[in-house]
Order: C-alpha cells, then structure tokens, then sequence
C-alpha cells in the first residue's frame, strides 16, 4: 500500500499544479481567484472519489488516501500562487505605472547575468540584475537621486557595444524602459510571456554602457568553460558547423547557433538535437555505465559497482553544470540519477514510476515548470518512449528486429508529442519520423564527439578543435540532410489551432491505445486521427473570415474563405516573419490561393510568405512584377477594372496614389483609402465616384468630415499605432465603430459574430504572462 500512496500523492501534486495552470494561464482567472478555485476543485474531487471508489475498486486506495491526495493537490495549488512569478513592490517594472518615467531616458545600475548574445534584429541581448535606477531629462541631465531597485531586465544594446561583457559585470546603461507588450495578433510570440517565465516584467533599449572601472573577468567560471569549449571547436569547424557541434553537446542555450540553421532545425522536426536534454543525457550515461562496467575495466576494480556510480553521477553533474539548470536536463538527470540509485541498490527500476518522481521533485523545486513548453515535451517524449515502444514494436514485426526497434523509438516519441505539437506550435511536421531515423547515427556521433571534444577543449583548447575536426564531415551531412527535407513539399504541414479539450481527449486516448487490447489499437487510431484532425479540417473548409492583422503602420489583410484564402498586402520590415507567417500557421493555410501586391508590401516579406506558404495566383500593378516571389501566375491589376479575385472582387483605385475597393464574402464592402494628406483627400475622392463601403479601412492619419460622407462607413479600422484624436471623435459622434490595429489587436469579422478585437476578446491572465 505504501508504493500505491506514493504514486497517488505524486500524481496528485502534478495533477493539482496542472489544474490551477489550467485555470490561471489558459482560462485566465486572477491568480489567487484561480488558486482558490483550483483548491475548492481539488477537495470536492478528492471527497467524491473517498466516497466512491473504495466501494468499487476494493483493492484501490483507502478514503483516506484519496482524502490524502485532494490535500496534496490543495497545497500543490498554494505552492503555485506563491511560487508565481509576479513583480514584487521594488521591482524596477514598478516604474512603468509612472507616467512620466515610461519612455524617458534611464540610468540602470546593474550586475550582468549572462554572457551577451546575439538577436534576430541584429543586436547584443543580456540579462541585468538592477539595483539603482536614475531617469533623465529631454537633454540627458540627471533628475533627483538615484532609486534603489530590484528585478531583472531584459536588456538590448548596439551589438559593438555589448561585446566584452561578461556575468557578473557592474555596469551603467543609458536608454529607455519599456513594458513587453502582450501579442497583438493569433499565434503571435507572447514576450510578455516570455519574460515574465524569466522572472523579468520590463525590458530595456539601451544606447551606452559604462562598465565600473577595475573589474576583470574571473579566471574560473562556468561559461569560461563554456565559451572556451564554443570557442575551440568554431575556431576549428568554422560556422555554422561549430556552433552546431557545440549546440548538440551542450544545448543552443549555451552557444550562439545561426538564427537560419535554428529555423530549419526546427521546421524539419530536430529542434530537440539542439537542446540539452534527455538524449544527451541517454548517450553520457550509456557510454560511461559501458565503459566502466566492461570487463577488462571491471575486472580490475575492487568496488566495480560503486565506481561506476561514482563514474555515472560525477558524468552527470559535469554534464547538468555545463548546460545550466533547465527543466528538460534536469528531468534527464533526475531519472539518471535514479538508475544509478537502483544499480548501486542492485535493485530494479520502474521506468513510469522513476518518470513520476523525477517530475514530482522538480515540480517541488519550481511549480511554475509545470507551465514550461519544453519541460511539458519531454515528459510526454519520455512517456511516450516507455508505454508506446512496446506497442509499435510489435506493428512493425514484418521490419528486422533491429530496423523496427530503431523506428519505434522516434516514431513513439513523435506521437506522444503531436498533440503538444499542434496546441502549441500549430504545425506537423510530415517527414521527421524518417529524417530521424536517417540521422540518429549522425546525431549520436556528434553529440558524443562534441562531448569528448569539450573535455579535451577544457583543459587544452587545441587538442579539443583537433578532435572536433573528424567532425566537420558527419555534421555538414546532416546539415544537408535537414536542408533537403525542409525543401520537400508539404515538410511542414500548417495545421490550425486545436483546443484544450481536443489535447487532452487525444492523450487520453493515446493512453488507452498503449494499455487497451490489441484488436481495438485500430479503432483506438482512427478516434485520434478523427480528433486531432476532424474539426480542424472542417473549420478551414467552411469558415468565412476576414482578419486586418496588427502589423505596425501596414496595412495587412487575410481573407479565409473555405479552400479559397487570399491576402493582401505582405508588410514591410519583419512583418511577415512575426505576425504573418504564424497567423497562416494557426489558421491551417497551406496555400494562399490568391496574394495582392499593395503600397504595404516588399519583396523580402512576398519571398518569406512564399517559402512558407506557396501562392497560386498573385495580382498586382504592372510594377509588382519586380517583386512577385515564385507564384504558379501573375496577374496584372488595372486602374478602375474590377477583377475577381476566387469568389471575392478587386477595383484597383489610382490617381496619384493607389487604394483598393474590395467586395468581400457575398457583397460586405471594404475601402482601403491610400496615405494622403488633409489636402489630397477630397480631389482622390471624387476621382474616384461609388466609393460608399460598409468598411473604411486607412492608416489613422487625420480625415475630412467631407471624406467621412463620402464614404459612409459603419466601421472604421485604422491600421496604425495610432489614430488622429479630432478624425477618431469625429467617426464615434457619427455613431461609427472605430478599431486601431496597435491598440486593439488583430480585428476580424464573419457574418456570425461580427467585428471583434483580437485583445478585447481573450481573457489575459494576471502577472504580465499572457
């Protein structure tokens, strides 16, 4: 009975962090109103399952086990409200709630955390313990005294400026403070999120740094040895192909790995070699327990057994220590940990039981894990291994025995995970159970050299680039082989959006397929193929929707129409990566039937859209066909002439400056009025004669009341971070629905619903994370 409280208390601790997750982060109660009603959910199931199951399942826990667990569960909520990242009263994100510090010039005093590292954006990036803080004028001169502070930073500066930085540094930067903004747009990256994981609520642009005079970095440190291992082995291979070998030895958290072989890594379903984690952990273990416990080793040693605990343990602390303590590795570890336990006990180990403990210690370290992407993946990547290896195994019978046990792995792996997969990053990737098992050779003699080579590198940097050189061959292959796969088509599949009940109705029937009676595996498969992708299909088959994204001052439309999905407009600067792109994604768009080249587009954005998403048809002025991306046809737009566009219709307007008159989903009439000046406007309006629409859709610069007549609309919506205060009266006085894209969020409309705000309709919960 002991063995069944055990694991009964633990799976309630996981299960009591997981519901209050459930209602604070995805539901978005208030904290402690979500801890309150997590707890009051946790003690009636606990009361209900005392009273009723000890009757039915006689050999089951006792009542007072089961009351025993809703007591666990009760706390485990407790321990998540207190452990929650929130800022405390002296936190320098405090600051922001003040109006005239928010966007002034700051000094921050500080120590840095971490060794700089390098943005998409071009800039040096690194974390700043704060401890003072001074706000500067319009002319830079120091106002009042310095403010004692608490909290982290998110800090940026010019990339020349951050280098030479070190942990522990202490320094003045000069810039400005900033609160992360909560994402705009579906699917959009959450930094607010992000940070607040970090236990950081405020960011910092910063334009000069002053390192404090006389300090010197450390002879010993950690990241010393690090760089020094990145060092040798980059110095050696070159890039990207050093970075890579030490990402896949140490983790990328480690290294600055090419933000282009991160992408395609990750878009060809081998994000995990990059990340420390229980791969690695495997493959250290595995070759020292081997090497220590082989025979002409063994033979020799007068305690065989605890030498190669001792061996195991000290590989796995090396290892924990050079990666940094992250939830993936130290899931890996704890487990590790466990089998050495059980081999220095010459006891056997239960696999789910050992899974169960190593995620309950660590939830009992840090609750908030719980919340963390990477953690939730490698539990369900480890589970997966343990319950469905078996199963599939037996599947692939008519394979050799080797050739099935080696897919089985990935292939068990992969599945565990979908679920995950499609809740969180929207996306299946079509060809990585293969790619796997092509590259699994490759990966474990990489990791594994890179391992050995950071040793050598650690004590002899020479001696480590020499050993890592064999590796240049194996790596750059398996370079080629990630490239080639990412370049088939269909290598990525967008695949929408699944619900929270969708996730945990496929677990749930993930977990009957690994325990249910073989004959009903097949019935079992078809439910989960019918669950994960039934409603997903069916929703991108008949929803009719139009969204204007949030993407700056451009102006960037989605139409949803069935199979038939148009855009218009592709953004300017990075619009496409951040918020175009991952809107296709979650919206399960494979292909854009149609694209329209307007004045808020460029040919960096079309390309980027293009590779992700393939375009059949693009429509545009004459001049477009300088920057049309590779499309099936180009079709030219004629100032006046009405095209249909699939079911939808397009007047290009032009005279002197260019707009578009749209005719949307069965006549709803949208205008999409060119930049002009106050003066401008009128004589481009009566240019152009019919220009009534339901919809007036601009870039929030100032409008005459004799253009707002004109065109009549029901609803404005500015794409613009803001809107002319005297227009946007003027349109609300006329009874006018008004939206701004940068203050409201992405908007969209269908003829059930209406218009709605993309940050107005989701809940948001406490604590600045999402």
């Amino acid at each position: 009975m002991g063995g069944i409280a055990g694991s009964l208390w633990a799976s309630a601790y996981c299960a009591g962090l997981l519901w209050v997750s459930l209602w604070v982060r995805h539901l978005g109660l208030n904290l402690w109103v979500g801890v309150a009603v997590a707890s009051v959910g946790a003690i009636a199931a606990a009361g209900l399952a005392a009273l009723v199951l000890p009757r039915r399942w006689r050999r089951g826990p006792t009542a007072a086990l089961w009351l025993g667990a809703g007591a666990i569960a009760l706390l485990a909520a407790l321990n998540y409200g207190l452990r929650y990242p929130v800022p405390g009263p002296l936190d320098i994100s405090q600051l922001l709630t003040q109006g005239e510090a928010a966007g002034a010039q700051q000094i921050v005093w500080g120590e840095v955390q971490t060794l700089p590292r390098l943005t998409r954006s071009g800039r040096g990036q690194f974390w700043l313990t704060t401890n003072q803080v001074r706000r500067l004028d319009a002319e830079n001169n120091p106002l009042g005294i310095p403010s004692l502070v608490r909290g982290r930073l998110y800090v940026t500066v010019p990339l020349e400026k951050s280098e030479g930085l070190f942990p522990g540094q202490r320094v003045q930067v000069q810039g400005q403070l900033y609160e992360p903004a909560l994402p705009k747009n579906p699917n959009a990256f959450n930094f607010r999120q992000y940070l607040a994981s970090q236990r950081c609520f405020a960011g910092l642009v910063g334009d000069r740094i002053l390192p404090d005079q006389g300090q010197i970095p450390p002879r010993w440190a950690l990241w010393r040895l690090r760089q020094r291992i990145a060092r040798a082995q980059a110095a050696r291979l070159g890039s990207p192909v050093g970075p890579l070998v030490s990402a896949m030895a140490l983790g990328r958290q480690a290294v600055n790995v090419p933000y282009d072989i991160q992408d395609m890594f990750m878009q060809a379903g081998m994000a995990h070699t990059l990340a420390a984690s229980g791969f690695q952990v495997s493959l250290i273990l595995g070759v020292v327990l081997a090497m220590v416990g082989h025979r002409a080793i063994a033979s020799r040693l007068p305690h065989p057994v605890t030498t190669k605990v001792v061996a195991g343990a000290t590989a796995l602390v090396v290892f924990v220590l050079l990666t940094g303590v992250q939830p993936s590795v130290m899931r890996a570890a704890v487990m590790g940990a466990a089998v050495l336990a059980g081999i220095a006990l010459e006891r056997s180990i239960k696999p789910l039981g050992c899974l169960l403990l190593a995620v309950t210690l660590l939830l009992l370290f840090n609750p908030t894990w719980i919340d963390d992407i990477g953690f939730r993946l490698s539990v369900m990547a480890t589970l997966g291994l343990m319950v469905a290896v078996t199963p599939i195994t037996e599947k692939l019978e008519w394979l050799p025995t080797t050739l099935a046990a080696v897919a089985a792995v990935p292939l068990a792996a992969y599945l565990w995970t979908i679920p995950l997969a499609l809740f969180y990053f929207n996306t299946l990737t079509t060809y990585s159970i293969l790619l796997n098992i092509v590259a699994t050779p490759l990966v474990m003699v990489i990791s594994l050299g890179g391992m050995a080579s950071g040793l050598a590198a650690a004590v002899w940097p020479w001696l480590g680039g020499l050993l890592a050189w064999p590796l240049w061959l194996p790596t750059q292959i398996l370079i080629a082989l990630v490239r080639w796969e990412v370049g088939l088509p269909g290598s990525a599949l967008a695949t929408g959006h699944i619900s929270l009940v969708q996730m945990v109705g496929l677990y749930g029937l993930f977990w009957v397929w690994g325990w249910g009676a073989v004959r009903r595996r097949g019935l079992i498969a078809l439910l989960i193929v019918v669950m994960s992708l039934g409603p997903l299909l069916y929703r991108g088959a008949t929803l009719s929707q139009v969204t204007v994204l949030a993407a700056g001052s451009d102006a960037v439309m989605v139409v949803q129409d069935g199979r038939s999905p148009l855009m218009i407009n592709s953004g300017t600067d990075k619009t496409a990566f951040y918020t175009v792109v991952p809107f296709l994604r979650q919206a399960g768009i494979n292909q854009l039937t149609s694209a329209i080249h307007g004045d808020d587009s460029d040919r960096d954005n079309w390309r980027t859209i293009a590779e992700k998403t393939p375009i059949r048809n693009f429509y545009g002025a004459s001049s477009a066909l300088a920057v049309a991306p590779a499309v099936k046809q180009f079709h030219p737009l004629t100032a006046g002439q009405v095209q249909p566009v699939s079911r939808q219709r397009v007047q290009y307007l032009q005279d002197g400056a260019r707009g578009l008159k749209l005719d949307l989903l069965n006549r709803h009439h949208w205008l999409l009025l060119p930049k002009l000046s106050p003066e401008q406007q009128m004589p481009w309006v009566a240019a152009h004669p019919g220009l009534q629409s339901e919809v007036l859709w601009w870039h929030g610069e100032a409008l005459a009341e004799e253009v707002i007549t004109a065109i009549g609309p029901k609803v404005a919506i500015a794409s613009s971070a803001t809107i002319d205060p005297a227009t946007e009266d003027r349109l609300k006085r006329r009874g006018i629905e008004v939206f701004c894209t940068e203050r409201d969020g992405a908007i969209t409309w269908n003829p059930r619903r209406g218009y709605r705000a993309y940050l107005a309709a989701r809940s948001h919960p406490i604590a600045s994370l999402e």
